[in-house]
Parts: C-alpha cells; sequence; structure tokens
C-alpha cells in the first residue's frame, strides 16, 4: 500500500436502485441521535445507515456486522468501481446570509497525537464514547461516518480542485431534514488526486468533530497491528476524513450549552451571592432577555437560568480567580468561556466536579438555547447555562498549544452527514 499521507480509496456506497432515494439512508452523526429519531430513521428504510452506526438491537455490534454482511451480499452498499477522493458541499441557510463549505472526503494515515506535529485535537473526550465506537469498529472494520478535520495554511489549488469537481455532476444529491443542500462529487482523475496529496502531504490539521472516532481509530490500530505485526501499511493504518480549509467561507461555529438535571438546592439558593464574588452579576428579567443579553457579548459573558425563576447575566471581573482555580492549565485554554463556566461555576459554585462530569448522566448538551432555558422553565431540569461560542481562532490557538478545551466545547454547523460514502478496512 502506498505510504501518501491522504489517499483515494475504493469507497463503500449505496447503490440507489437497489437502495432508494439517498434522503432515506444518511443520518446525522450517532451522538446526536435519540431514541425517537433512531426509531424514525429505522422506519424511513430498511437499509438506513442508522442500522449499522447505532443498531437498537440488543446485540448492537453483532447486528451491525450481519446487517453489513447481508447488505454486501444483497448489493445494496458497493465497491465504487474506482479510487477517488470526494468533494462534499453543503450549502445552507443561517443567520439571514447564504453559506457554501466544502471540503475533501479521503483516508488521512493515522498519526498518534503525542508524536505527530501535524494532527492535533482540541477536546477532550469520553471514556464510554470511545469503547462504543471501538465496538463497532471491531464488529464491522468499516468507517461508517466520517471525522471532520480542518487545514491549515493557503492552498488555492485546493480551492481550484474543489471548484473543478463542483462543476462536474453530483454523484449525489439530497437535501436533509435541516434544508441543507449536500452534494458529493467523486475525483477520479489521477493528476488531479496527485495534485491534492501534495498539498496535503504536510498540513497541518485540527480535528474539528469526530475526536472519539479518531482516538478509536488509533486504538484500533494499535490492537491490528500488535496481533498482526505486518511489514507495509493496512488499511487499519488510516481512517475516514472530510478536510475543510480552516478560512472556509463556509464555517460556522455555534455554542453548546449545558442543562443540568440536578444541582445542589443550597448552592442554587445562594448562586447570586457566591457569583458576585469573582463575576459582575445582572438579574435579568426573561428568557428573551437573557439571550438578548448574551448576544450583545463578545467573551468572559455567561447566561444562566435556574430553577425558582433565577436568571443571571455573569461578566467575569477577578481574571486572577481563573489562575488560582485552573493553575496548570495553558492560558489558551484557562481564558475560553467554558472554562470559566467549569472551573468557576460549576466546581466552585456546585460542587460539578471533572470527573463526574466526564461520565455523563447529570449534563446535557445542546445548541438550543430556547429548549435549554424552556427545561428550566417547566421544572424538567435546575439549571441552564449558555455561552458565546468559541471563534476558530481559539481553536487554533488551544490545538497548537497541544492543549485541549473541555468536552463538547464546539458545535460546527452543519453536522457531516453518516451514510455518503463509507470506507471499508477489510479487502
Amino acid at each position: 500500500m502506498s505510504a501518501a499521507r491522504v489517499e483515494p480509496f475504493q469507497a463503500l456506497l449505496y447503490d440507489p436502485h437497489i437502495a432508494g432515494a439517498p434522503e432515506s439512508l444518511v443520518a446525522p452523526p450517532y451522538d446526536l441521535i435519540g431514541p425517537e429519531q433512531q426509531n424514525e430513521l429505522y422506519h424511513r428504510s430498511p437499509y438506513n445507515i442508522v442500522r449499522l452506526e447505532l443498531s437498537r438491537e440488543a446485540d448492537r455490534y453483532g447486528t451491525a456486522r450481519n446487517t453489513l454482511d447481508e447488505w454486501l451480499r444483497l448489493g445494496v452498499l458497493k465497491r465504487a468501481e474506482r479510487p477517488a477522493i470526494y468533494c462534499y458541499r453543503q450549502s445552507f441557510d443561517f443567520g439571514g446570509r447564504r453559506f457554501v463549505r466544502s471540503g475533501f472526503v479521503t483516508r488521512v494515515r493515522l498519526e498518534e497525537f503525542a508524536a505527530s506535529a501535524r494532527v492535533f485535537p482540541h477536546e477532550r473526550t469520553f471514556p464510554s464514547a470511545k469503547e462504543d465506537r471501538l465496538r463497532l469498529l471491531n464488529a464491522i472494520k468499516t468507517n461508517t461516518s466520517s471525522i471532520f478535520g480542518l487545514y491549515l495554511g493557503e492552498h488555492p489549488e485546493l480551492t481550484r480542485a474543489q471548484d473543478d469537481a463542483a462543476s462536474r455532476a453530483p454523484i449525489i444529491r439530497l437535501r436533509d431534514d435541516a434544508g441543507i443542500l449536500n452534494e458529493l462529487f467523486a475525483i477520479e482523475d489521477k493528476s488531479e488526486i496527485r495534485k491534492i496529496q501534495h498539498a496535503l502531504a504536510e498540513a497541518t490539521i485540527l480535528i474539528a468533530d469526530g475526536h472519539h472516532r479518531y482516538e478509536t481509530a488509533l486504538n484500533y490500530r494499535r490492537v491490528r497491528r500488535g496481533g498482526e505485526n505486518p511489514s507495509t501499511l493496512q488499511a487499519y493504518d488510516f481512517t475516514l476524513m472530510t478536510l475543510v480549509a480552516f478560512d472556509d467561507p463556509g464555517l460556522v461555529i455555534l455554542p453548546t450549552h449545558r442543562v443540568v438535571t440536578t444541582l445542589d438546592a443550597s448552592a442554587i439558593s445562594a448562586f447570586k451571592a457566591r457569583a458576585q464574588q469573582v463575576f459582575d452579576v445582572e438579574e435579568i428579567a426573561n428568557a428573551d432577555a437573557l439571550r438578548a443579553w448574551l448576544g450583545e457579548r463578545i467573551r468572559y459573558a455567561l447566561a444562566v437560568a435556574l430553577k425558582g425563576g433565577q436568571s443571571y447575566g455573569l461578566t467575569l471581573r477577578d481574571h486572577a480567580a481563573l489562575d488560582v482555580a485552573l493553575p496548570d492549565i495553558p492560558r489558551e485554554v484557562r481564558e475560553l468561556d467554558v472554562s470559566i463556566l467549569h472551573a468557576l461555576v460549576f466546581d466552585r459554585i456546585f460542587g460539578l466536579k471533572p470527573d463526574a462530569i466526564g461520565k455523563g448522566g447529570n449534563i446535557e448538551y445542546t445548541i438550543d438555547a430556547p429548549r435549554a432555558l424552556a427545561s428550566v422553565a417547566d421544572g424538567r431540569t435546575d439549571g441552564a447555562f449558555l455561552m458565546i461560542p468559541p471563534s476558530i481562532e481559539d481553536i487554533e490557538r488551544v490545538s497548537l498549544a497541544g492543549a485541549t478545551m473541555p468536552e463538547k466545547s464546539t458545535y460546527f454547523f452543519p453536522k457531516l452527514l453518516t451514510g455518503l460514502v463509507l470506507n471499508p478496512l477489510f479487502d
């Protein structure tokens, strides 16, 4: 196998003559699919990718393996005739503007973070999610969804390659449930592929989304290489990734708000007094005013709604408190709004420790601010904590410093669809 860092591959693609319309086959990323949507996707098509990615059967992983074998036997999924890199374009409206985000779907050679000066994460991960993804990968030996990576540097030749690809007929074109137009174009010409490979050979890649899948791919490779000890590169030395330019005009980052099911009642009662030790605190009349208040801030600000009808806008006053609370954390991470929330609100005021947060169960992550606030207003949860989104420059600074943000710090919109193209790790 070639030693190129970025490689074309013979993808597994749905055959629409057997599987049906592509709109019925794709799904959001697995971690966004709740039970209700999971059932809806199951009913949408007997071949929807959710049956591999997030099976609802008791033996999730064994069922996924048997399902994939059956789909291959029936021709529901077929190997592409030729190796290709794919151009993936998503066109969407947001905030009254039209955006187009373009990327290359390709296989990228895996690199350990500790040894790599070219691949950087920016978020911490949950152990349970990595265990789940590893069990699935062991079962089906296929990348069913793509990692989202950002490549740094100016590469006009890559923009030209995307424009050239998009001038041809797409092999897949669909509008998803969110109204986003998704188009996939195959790049099969060897000279075009070589230009892409050359441009990305040494490019720095920041993982924007899919940290769990990348770390899972590393774990899978370690196990396979340890057991087989091959002398040449194998398919499992690579993983499926969609690479988007760091300065792509279609990049949109949304805040990931926190909703806490249970908070200590005494801490809720004492919240304002405790918060005033390090924050300027403003009482806000209602949910709409709270969101408006946050929308006028740039950074160092949080909007908080608590059980009992209390709503506050917090602006950090005592920056030295961060140095005390996070003395061993790099400055690039310490000054993020998400770090302020976790260190000075969750830990200091409510006693929510990082280990407990990492285990999950008490905190929900959402981009839907009205829904978060409504859950507190109707008594289903004890607190909603709204944040300003980090900037792309924040992510770059954190990543290149070799640091990571707390879990679920960023939400790149829109998400990459699962099921457009699959990367088999078997012959």
